[in-house]
């Protein structure tokens, strides 16, 4: 397993505190059915199992609020590039892969915005194929978007708002016969996606990552904190 960074360039715990006790969902953080990727040092990432996770493991760019829950993700913009990303994201992928047709399956989350990049543009959350993404919801200002690849073309939808205390819910939901459900903050977009997309295996992302231009700089970062996360798969 790849090594992190020694020196912690901050206290993720007590950073979460506040967004978590300001955004009451009732939804929790589950952690068990997540792997932690991040970055760690140069040109390398670092993947920390859900075990570990649980265990009280933190980072310069993971934390877990022991008191609430609450998990704190954040990118660094003066990490180096990694597998062509820019300022390497911080995030929480399923610890394993499914297939589309195969169940119902969906992701919610409930979040806090600590920290916008300085342009203004935050991923948040992610469903990813083997082949790439199929769907991402990127914050830009007030904006949720939602970027749909259906293997052929991209569709860019004004998926919701953000809250004005930074805060923002979403759910991603799938469905066997190509139905993929995305809501934001209590909007709902459905899209239909052609089985081209959908055959190979795939995995919901929770995500806190820089999208386009930003200052190679520790002042450059994005910073989420998660106060309810939970996936779901049906029985097949």
């Amino acid at each position: 397993m790849l090594s992190r960074l020694a020196a912690p360039l901050f206290c993720l715990t007590a950073l979460a505190t506040a967004p978590a006790q300001a955004m009451d969902t009732g939804l929790s953080a589950d952690i068990s059915s997540f792997t932690l990727q991040e970055p760690a040092g140069r040109l390398s990432l670092h993947l920390v199992p859900s075990t570990t996770l649980v265990s009280g493991y933190g980072s310069s760019f993971y934390g877990r609020n022991p008191q609430t829950g609450s998990i704190t993700l954040q990118t660094d913009g003066l990490q180096p590039p990694v597998r062509g990303t820019v300022a390497p994201e911080t995030l929480l992928r399923e610890n394993s892969s499914w297939y589309f047709q195969q169940t119902s399956s969906d992701m919610e989350a409930a979040l806090h915005i600590d920290r916008f990049p300085k342009n203004g543009h935050i991923t948040i959350g992610r469903l990813t194929s083997q082949q790439g993404t199929i769907a991402e919801l990127r914050v830009e200002g007030d904006r949720v978007l939602a970027i749909v690849n259906n293997g052929a073309s991209t569709q860019n939808v004004v998926a919701g708002t953000v809250y004005p205390q930074q805060t923002v819910r979403y759910a991603m939901h799938t469905t066997p016969n190509g139905l993929l459900v995305i809501s934001v903050n209590g909007t709902a977009n459905h899209f239909s996606l052609p089985s081209a997309a959908t055959t190979h295996t795939l995995w919901f992302e929770a995500v806190a990552g820089e999208h386009g231009f930003h200052r190679p700089s520790h002042s450059d970062a994005a910073r989420v904190t998660f106060t309810g996360l939970q996936a779901h798969h049906q029985a097949a």
